[in-house]
């Protein structure tokens, strides 16, 4: 006899389908308006995967994160290998945040403050920008 050990998450709240809708830019106190595109955080277990619409965001990313009650940091950010340019399926590992930075991400390991995470929305601070979800 054999067994298998199914992981299940206990991320509570923070697991799920997150649609970014607004970016606040701490410094200056700028907001861009995301509601119209289709910019994603897919939170589960351990992986976060970001993903986007249009040419330029259309490879898709993952991340490993850790959290605590009142804090995320995600880290070891991963190119999805399943794109265009590399056919063989592996992830490629990133070396520069410049390619996750349309996600609010700007760098290769990088903690955000939990200001609100309820059922239905989630804002995450970092030491630059504040980002705005709802949970699809």
């Amino acid at each position: 006899m054999t067994s298998c050990t199914i992981e299940s998450s206990d991320n509570g709240k923070l697991d799920g389908f997150w649609h970014m809708e607004q970016v606040d830019t701490l410094a200056t106190g700028g907001t861009q308006d995301l509601s119209d595109s289709l910019m994603f955080w897919c939170i589960d277990t351990k992986l976060i995967g970001v993903r986007g619409s249009g040419r330029s965001h259309n490879l898709g990313y993952y991340l490993r994160f850790t959290q605590t009650s009142d804090s995320v940091t995600v880290h070891s950010p991963h190119r999805n290998g399943w794109h265009q340019d590399h056919v063989d399926g592996g992830d490629t590992p990133l070396d520069d945040a410049k390619e996750i930075a349309p996600y609010g991400i700007n760098n290769l390991r990088e903690p955000f403050y939990k200001d609100r995470l309820t059922g239905s929305r989630m804002v995450l601070r970092s030491k630059t920008l504040r980002l705005h979800f709802r949970k699809f």
